[in-house]
């Protein structure tokens, strides 16, 4: 009875979540549209669309992500679990489906780390794995980051620079402390210690075990660490590709202003507080390339199809998951 309570409570928790990021998302986007952007302009916008651009673009986010599924296959690798790379790459496009189709951005996570353990893996060393290969794309996006605001300050371009560099340094620290500094880990594993319920203590603990078999190892965290700026500028870049081709003006300054508010937008949308970050991406887009001059409908559109890019690119992710369904049926057939 206590655990079919128990199972009730938190069914409809999450009912309660997710109808929340209904809310959340629904109610910006009606905001957006209603008061702040013009769906005829919108229109223009798709109709002088340079569609050879908006190909490079999604040639550019495949790119990212097959340079991903490479820099996660290492990872596996490296951590003792040998998997071929055709089947790391299925499984890291799946997960990257999951994640642009679920209300939160890291349920392909949970789909990519089912994926791996099925095959025998330990579960915690599949979560240290994956959550080290999130954390090497945050941290390279702020290195990426904080390199463009230098460069924008040196170039005298206004904006909130020293708060933009507290936040993309403020994400760095916990990966840099994780990695470098012995008083973290040792003040971690003792917060740690102290989660009981659920057996937390023993269950995280074993993910940072895992984590600290690559402490030590520099040349593949160096590697890992190229890699990652690499994808992220990729992704950056996909950005500007998807602006040009809607005939917004890209200058040396703009590209930089792009290495800023494209993480900051990242940033913003980790919280789960919304379906897939819409609304999020779409409003704080607004206000962040409307200090480079670029109007709230140009701004609204541009986030809106780049995350439609990369939507379409992820698509790939569900040709393999149907396959894959399609092959235990012939199987149990």
């Amino acid at each position: 009875m206590i655990t079919e309570a128990r199972a009730r409570k938190t069914k409809i928790s999450s009912i309660s979540r997710f109808a929340v990021k209904i809310m959340v998302s629904a109610g910006l986007m009606i905001f957006l549209l209603k008061w702040k952007i013009s769906i005829e302009q919108i229109k223009v916008l798709l109709a002088s669309l340079d569609r050879t651009l908006l190909v490079a673009g999604v040639s550019v986010m495949f790119m990212s992500n097959l340079i991903g599924s490479f820099q996660w296959h290492m990872l596996l690798k490296a951590s003792g679990i040998m998997l071929p790379f055709h089947k790391t790459f299925r499984f890291y496009f799946v997960g990257l489906f999951f994640n642009n189709f679920l209300p939160a951005n890291i349920g392909g996570d949970a789909v990519k780390i089912y994926d791996v353990t099925k095959i025998g893996s330990s579960v915690y060393q599949v979560i240290a794995v994956t959550f080290l290969d999130r954390l090497l794309g945050i941290f390279g996006l702020c290195l990426l980051a904080t390199i463009a605001t230098v460069y924008l300050i040196n170039s005298g371009v206004e904006g909130f620079h020293i708060l933009n560099l507290a936040i993309f340094i403020g994400c760095m620290i916990p990966a840099i402390g994780l990695y470098l500094f012995k008083p973290f880990s040792r003040l971690l594993r003792r917060l740690v210690r102290m989660i009981r319920p659920l057996s937390l203590d023993e269950r995280i603990s074993s993910v940072l075990d895992y984590l600290g078999e690559f402490k030590g190892r520099k040349a593949l965290v160096v590697k890992l660490m190229a890699l990652s700026i690499v994808i992220q500028s990729l992704r950056v870049i996909t950005h500007i590709l998807v602006g040009t081709s809607l005939g917004i003006h890209i200058y040396a300054q703009l590209i930089g202003q792009f290495f800023v508010f494209v993480p900051l937008l990242g940033i913003a949308m980790v919280p789960p507080y919304s379906i897939s970050g819409f609304g999020v991406r779409e409003g704080l887009g607004i206000i962040l390339f409307g200090t480079a001059g670029i109007g709230k409908t140009d701004a609204f559109t541009m986030e809106t199809l780049t995350y439609v890019v990369s939507a379409m690119v992820s698509l790939l992710g569900l040709l393999f998951f149907l396959m894959r369904r399609g092959e235990k049926r012939k199987l149990q057939e």
